[in-house]
């Protein structure tokens, strides 16, 4: 069996989808305060994903997947994918981010599996609240 995975934010998207959203929330230099730290070795994956995914609660929900199904890919990225598909490989797109931007980047792609987080939601707002997949506590 051939298999290539990809990650999805800045490997196949340009950017973050994080702070794509955090952009149209009015939140991007918070988080990217928080990012900076957990770069830095300050904060672990899940500490800093949870402290960002909180200051994005009350987005509008269809603000944010409008966000997600716009995100650029790589130059490159989609005639990559079609030339290993037409290799026989199967194509998984994984993120730490959100799933509503991976599923969108699947279609697009025609990749077979895609694995991500979800932000949650209720009465068309983000909660604050991330779960799913990629989500890791050691503690």
């Amino acid at each position: 069996m051939k298999l290539c995975v990809f990650d999805f934010d800045s490997t196949l998207m340009d950017g973050e989808t994080i702070d794509e959203i955090a952009a149209v929330c009015g939140k991007k230099e918070a988080v990217s305060r928080i990012t900076e730290a957990a770069m830095a070795g300050e904060l672990d994956f899940f500490e800093s994903l949870t402290r960002r995914a909180a200051l994005l609660e009350g987005a509008p929900l269809d603000r944010v997947q409008a966000v997600c199904e716009s995100l650029p890919l790589m130059p490159g990225a989609a005639e990559t994918i079609a030339a290993l598909k037409g290799a026989d490989y199967r194509v998984v797109i994984f993120s730490g981010g959100f799933r509503w931007a991976t599923a969108h980047a699947l279609k697009s792609v025609q990749a077979d599996a895609e694995f991500a987080n979800t932000l949650h939601h209720k009465n068309g707002l983000l909660t604050g609240q991330v779960g799913g997949e990629m989500m890791f506590d050691d503690s």
